[in-house]
């Protein structure tokens, strides 16, 4: 690009834009020119303005390549898409981390594996992987020790014998640096044991090892995992952070299957929904009326996450709690799904998700034994579900409840919000994991696929530029050729018409004065006056023949056929009455014809000779000599005037005379040279060289 700018600066400098010298003869056509070539120059600005700098973003470059134009495009759709897909929040708010293998110095001769067993043959849709993170992170973190290289197995056989190959993680490209669960689809499978083979583990402060958060295995909106027995050989056993059965036990850096909002301003009002009873041996507790007797397969439990005030994950969340079902509105025959057994750990942003078989009800109550802060017992909520096939029972139905404390409509329990965003359905809220994962990848691979590209583009550019800057320069050139040429052709028209009329006008003029003249010397008897007629006569002639002279020097036709050396005899005859003009001419000079404009140009410089002498030099004696040299002719006027100091004309710094300059600018645009010898009080002698 600077290459080219430099060019249309350099050719722009070679139109000449106002000429001095046309000034007076071409004023409109100067103008016109002028905008003709503003107009050329603002079509090359708007050109060189296509092409991008230095500081022009990647796709400023796609003009050059339309493979970086469309990888372009994908970046920006790739980016739209995850932008709709929500923020990405990860976040470890439980102490247990996940499992995780020994580290060892050197990768163990045998590939270490996880094993779950699903209790019974099942049909599953999706596993998810969930990357290990230690203590709070958000998106930008690596994740912790995951495989680097890993299968996974399906098979009805506990030692393996028969299985069936799900995945493996070396046909796919997988970004193992991403903290990002890994969504892998199995339509149509059906299994009782799933095995991750890590067949390439990761590098940790060098020791080998692998690690992973949770192992989630999706049939419908149904996690069938949760729960289940896993088995992990060379097993690491530091509770409460690693250990194999934290593997399904649902609490993961992923928190709640949400869809977060993109800003704070979209979150619910309040974080959920608080109990409190000022007698810590009190029940607290809500229920649900589902409306009719319903079957359903799951209970979930959403805690607080408290964000007026303190960040607290699962905040109130109880230490001891039962769940019950009745089909009576007093509960006097509960039946008791799930009870704690001893203290809950805190789960943090995570849901409970508690299975039950096969209940049916259309009473489902939340029983709080114990609150987790201090010796009040307080105890909050922000959604109970009750499930059937992933699909919630329990939205906005009618609730009761005991000690609630007001504050707070209990319709949030039921509406589908959690504390930060609404739930959604396993399926969607893997699927989301799975198109945030495939955007990121996209968008990396994308942009490396630009910077290769652009590197290519500004290539082309650099070509482009090339190109672009020799034609310009050429049309340029070309251009200027063509102003030239037609000031030229308009300064000679202008120059035509005005020796036209000159020569029409005051040409027939000094003939009409000749002619009077004539007349009168005939008719005039005194031989006095029949002198002065003949003087006016004779003028008039002079002053015609100086015309013409004139009017071709201007340019206009020559009509004097008279050669070079008759031209400069009579214009030193004419121009130096009563001067010793002495002449030593070669005879071959009168065979010297240069090109009409060379002629011009002589004349008129051997004019302006001739009236320095006359105007100031006075002198008598003018010696005028045309003599051959090798390549050209050599012209000399020389008199025996006063003279001057032609060494200090040549060195002053000041503004010289116009005449001398004159003469010497002259001869050079000829090709030739003017040399001045001249001292005070012996003359001048002034000397022309040119080629013939």
């Amino acid at each position: 690009m600077e290459r080219l700018v430099r060019t249309i600066a350099f050719v722009g400098s070679l139109i000449p834009v106002d000429p001095t010298a046309d000034q007076v003869f071409l004023s409109q056509p100067t103008t016109e020119i002028r905008k003709s070539q503003t107009i050329w120059l603002r079509a090359l600005v708007l050109l060189a303005g296509l092409l991008p700098s230095n500081h022009v973003c990647a796709n400023g470059w796609g003009v050059f390549s339309s493979e970086l134009r469309q990888a372009e495009s994908e970046l920006e759709s790739a980016k739209a898409e995850l932008n709709r897909l929500g923020p990405v929040v990860l976040r470890q708010t439980s102490p247990h981390v996940g499992g995780q293998s020994q580290m060892r110095a050197t990768p163990p001769p045998q590939a270490p594996w996880i094993q779950i067993d699903l209790g019974s043959e099942q049909a599953f849709d999706q596993i998810l992987l969930v990357p290990a993170i230690i203590g709070s992170a958000n998106e930008g973190l690596e994740p912790y020790a995951f495989p680097q290289q890993f299968r996974i197995d399906a098979s009805n056989s506990e030692d393996f014998e028969t299985f069936q190959l799900l995945y493996h993680s070396a046909e796919h490209d997988l970004d193992t640096n991403s903290p990002l669960p890994v969504v892998i689809e199995t339509p149509g499978a059906n299994a009782r044991y799933l095995r991750v083979t890590v067949t390439q583990l990761a590098n940790v402060t060098r020791r080998w090892t692998f690690a992973l958060s949770e192992i989630i295995v999706l049939h419908g909106d149904r996690n069938i995992a949760l729960g289940a027995s896993p088995q992990m050989i060379d097993s690491t056993h530091l509770a409460p952070v690693w250990y194999e059965s934290y593997l399904v036990d649902g609490l993961t850096p992923l928190g709640p299957p949400i869809m977060p909002p993109h800003s704070a301003d979209e979150l619910p009002t309040y974080d959920g929904v608080f109990f409190q009873s000022d007698n810590a041996g009190d029940e607290v507790w809500f229920q649900i009326d589902l409306e009719e007797k319903l079957t359903f397969d799951e209970l979930r439990l959403f805690p607080v996450h408290a964000r007026q005030g303190a960040d607290y994950p699962g905040y109130a969340f109880p230490l001891r709690f039962r769940i019950e079902a009745s089909d009576s509105e007093s509960f006097d025959n509960p039946r008791v799904l799930f009870r704690t057994e001893s203290n809950y750990e805190n789960p943090g942003n995570n849901p409970v998700t508690i299975p039950v078989a096969d209940a049916s009800a259309r009473y489902v109550r939340f029983v709080s034994e114990r609150g987790s802060l201090g010796n009040s017992h307080k105890v909050g909520l922000a959604e109970l579900e009750v499930l059937r096939r992933g699909v919630n029972l329990a939205a906005n139905k009618p609730l009761t409840a005991k000690h609630w404390r007001g504050d707070r409509a209990l319709s949030l329990l039921v509406d589908g919000e959690s504390s930060y965003g609404k739930i959604l359905p396993l399926s969607e809220w893997s699927k989301r994991w799975k198109r945030i994962r495939e955007s990121r990848q996209r968008i990396q691979s994308t942009e490396q696929s630009i910077e290769q590209l652009t590197a290519v583009a500004k290539q082309r550019a650099g070509r482009t530029a090339i190109v672009l800057g020799t034609l310009a320069a050429a049309g340029l050139l070309s251009f200027a050729w063509i102003q030239r040429r037609r000031r030229s052709h308009q300064r000679a028209d202008f120059r035509m018409r005005l020796a036209q009329d000159l020569h029409d006008e005051i040409g027939s003029n000094l003939a009409a004065i000749a002619r009077i003249g004539e007349v009168g010397e005939a008719i005039d008897n005194n031989a006095e006056t029949q002198e002065d007629w003949r003087s006016v006569r004779e003028l008039a002639g002079e002053c015609t023949e100086s015309i013409r002279e004139t009017l071709w020097l201007l340019g206009g036709p020559n009509r004097n056929e008279d050669c070079l050396a008759d031209q400069l005899h009579a214009i030193a005859n004419r121009m130096l009455p009563g001067l010793d003009v002495q002449w030593e001419v070669d005879p071959q000079f009168r065979e010297f014809s240069p090109n009409e404009a060379t002629q011009r140009e002589l004349v008129m410089t051997f004019k302006a000779m001739l009236a320095n002498i006359a105007r100031s030099a006075n002198a008598t004696i003018v010696a005028i000599s045309a003599n051959p040299q090798v390549n050209g002719w050599r012209l000399r006027v020389e008199d025996n005037g006063d003279g001057f100091d032609a060494d200090q004309w040549a060195n002053r710094m000041e503004v010289r005379g116009m005449g001398l300059d004159g003469m010497t600018k002259r001869i050079k645009k000829l090709g030739g040279s003017l040399t001045i010898d001249s001292k005070p009080g012996q003359g001048s002698r002034l000397t022309i060289e040119i080629a013939s």
